[in-house]
Protein backbone atom coordinates (compact mmCIF):
# COMPACT_ATOMS: atom_id res chain seq x y z
CA UNK A 1 0.00 0.00 0.00
CA UNK A 2 1.36 3.44 -0.84
CA UNK A 3 2.10 5.96 1.93
CA UNK A 4 -0.66 8.24 0.66
CA UNK A 5 -3.23 5.44 1.01
CA UNK A 6 -2.05 4.63 4.55
CA UNK A 7 -2.32 8.30 5.53
CA UNK A 8 -5.85 8.49 4.05
CA UNK A 9 -6.87 5.33 5.97
CA UNK A 10 -5.53 6.84 9.20
CA UNK A 11 -7.51 10.04 8.55
CA UNK A 12 -10.67 8.01 7.91
CA UNK A 13 -10.21 6.20 11.25
CA UNK A 14 -9.45 9.33 13.29
CA UNK A 15 -11.78 9.50 16.29
CA UNK A 16 -12.94 5.90 15.86
CA UNK A 17 -12.28 3.08 18.31
CA UNK A 18 -12.59 -0.68 18.09
CA UNK A 19 -14.37 -2.98 20.52
CA UNK A 20 -12.79 -6.43 20.12
CA UNK A 21 -15.42 -9.15 20.30
CA UNK A 22 -14.28 -12.13 22.37
CA UNK A 23 -14.29 -15.51 20.67
CA UNK A 24 -17.49 -17.38 21.49
CA UNK A 25 -19.65 -14.29 22.04
CA UNK A 26 -23.23 -15.25 21.10
CA UNK A 27 -24.28 -13.89 17.73
CA UNK A 28 -27.50 -12.45 19.17
CA UNK A 29 -25.48 -10.23 21.51
CA UNK A 30 -23.21 -9.06 18.67
CA UNK A 31 -26.23 -8.26 16.48
CA UNK A 32 -27.85 -6.39 19.37
CA UNK A 33 -24.70 -4.27 19.80
CA UNK A 34 -24.56 -3.43 16.10
CA UNK A 35 -28.25 -2.47 16.00
CA UNK A 36 -28.51 -0.72 19.37
CA UNK A 37 -25.28 1.30 19.21
CA UNK A 38 -25.00 1.73 15.42
CA UNK A 39 -21.49 0.26 15.36
CA UNK A 40 -19.76 -0.98 12.23
CA UNK A 41 -18.63 -4.61 12.29
CA UNK A 42 -15.11 -4.88 10.87
CA UNK A 43 -12.58 -7.67 10.53
CA UNK A 44 -9.02 -6.72 11.32
CA UNK A 45 -5.75 -8.38 12.17
CA UNK A 46 -4.57 -8.26 15.77
CA UNK A 47 -2.03 -10.02 17.93
CA UNK A 48 -3.78 -12.64 20.05
CA UNK A 49 -2.26 -14.23 23.14
CA UNK A 50 -2.12 -18.01 23.11
CA UNK A 51 -2.24 -20.42 26.04
CA UNK A 52 1.49 -21.08 25.92
CA UNK A 53 2.31 -17.40 26.37
CA UNK A 54 3.10 -16.86 22.70
CA UNK A 55 1.25 -14.40 20.50
CA UNK A 56 -0.04 -14.87 17.01
CA UNK A 57 -1.57 -12.50 14.50
CA UNK A 58 -5.15 -13.45 13.67
CA UNK A 59 -8.18 -11.88 12.09
CA UNK A 60 -10.68 -10.78 14.74
CA UNK A 61 -14.10 -9.17 14.73
CA UNK A 62 -14.32 -5.64 16.08
CA UNK A 63 -17.19 -3.18 16.32
CA UNK A 64 -16.05 0.31 15.32
CA UNK A 65 -17.45 3.60 16.53
CA UNK A 66 -16.85 6.70 18.62
CA UNK A 67 -15.23 6.27 22.04
CA UNK A 68 -18.31 6.95 24.19
CA UNK A 69 -20.43 4.63 22.06
CA UNK A 70 -17.82 1.87 22.13
CA UNK A 71 -17.50 2.13 25.93
CA UNK A 72 -21.29 1.95 26.36
CA UNK A 73 -21.44 -1.03 23.98
CA UNK A 74 -18.68 -2.81 25.90
CA UNK A 75 -20.57 -2.39 29.16
CA UNK A 76 -23.80 -3.58 27.55
CA UNK A 77 -22.03 -6.57 25.97
CA UNK A 78 -20.75 -7.88 29.30
CA UNK A 79 -24.07 -7.19 31.07
CA UNK A 80 -25.90 -9.12 28.33
CA UNK A 81 -23.42 -11.97 28.66
CA UNK A 82 -23.89 -12.00 32.46
CA UNK A 83 -27.67 -12.18 31.96
CA UNK A 84 -27.19 -15.07 29.54
CA UNK A 85 -24.99 -16.95 32.05
CA UNK A 86 -27.52 -16.35 34.82
CA UNK A 87 -30.27 -17.77 32.64
CA UNK A 88 -28.15 -20.85 31.90
CA UNK A 89 -27.38 -21.29 35.61
CA UNK A 90 -31.07 -21.07 36.54
CA UNK A 91 -31.63 -23.80 34.00
CA UNK A 92 -35.20 -22.59 33.45
CA UNK A 93 -35.61 -24.49 30.21
CA UNK A 94 -34.66 -27.88 31.60
CA UNK A 95 -36.82 -27.29 34.70
CA UNK A 96 -39.77 -26.45 32.45
CA UNK A 97 -39.17 -29.55 30.29
CA UNK A 98 -38.78 -31.71 33.39
CA UNK A 99 -42.16 -30.47 34.66
CA UNK A 100 -43.79 -31.22 31.30
CA UNK A 101 -42.16 -34.65 31.18
CA UNK A 102 -43.29 -35.56 34.69
CA UNK A 103 -46.83 -34.39 34.00
CA UNK A 104 -46.96 -36.38 30.76
CA UNK A 105 -45.28 -39.37 32.43
CA UNK A 106 -48.12 -39.55 34.94
CA UNK A 107 -50.66 -39.55 32.08
CA UNK A 108 -48.71 -42.23 30.20
CA UNK A 109 -48.44 -44.40 33.33
CA UNK A 110 -52.20 -44.12 33.85
CA UNK A 111 -52.82 -45.12 30.21
CA UNK A 112 -50.54 -48.16 30.58
CA UNK A 113 -52.32 -49.24 33.76
CA UNK A 114 -55.70 -48.90 32.05
CA UNK A 115 -54.56 -50.97 29.06
CA UNK A 116 -53.19 -53.67 31.34
CA UNK A 117 -56.47 -53.72 33.22
CA UNK A 118 -58.46 -53.93 29.96
CA UNK A 119 -56.38 -56.83 28.64
CA UNK A 120 -55.78 -58.82 31.80
CA UNK A 121 -58.42 -61.39 30.83
CA UNK A 122 -57.21 -61.82 27.23
CA UNK A 123 -55.69 -65.11 26.22
CA UNK A 124 -52.07 -64.48 25.23
CA UNK A 125 -51.14 -68.09 24.37
CA UNK A 126 -49.97 -68.90 20.86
Amino acid sequence: MADAEIDKDKEDLAGLYDLAIPIGMPLTIIQDLVDRFDLEPVRRNAKVGLLDGETEEREILVLRGELDTVKAAESHMFEALDRRFARWERNERSDRYREMYEKNAEKRMQMVKERIEERKDEDISF
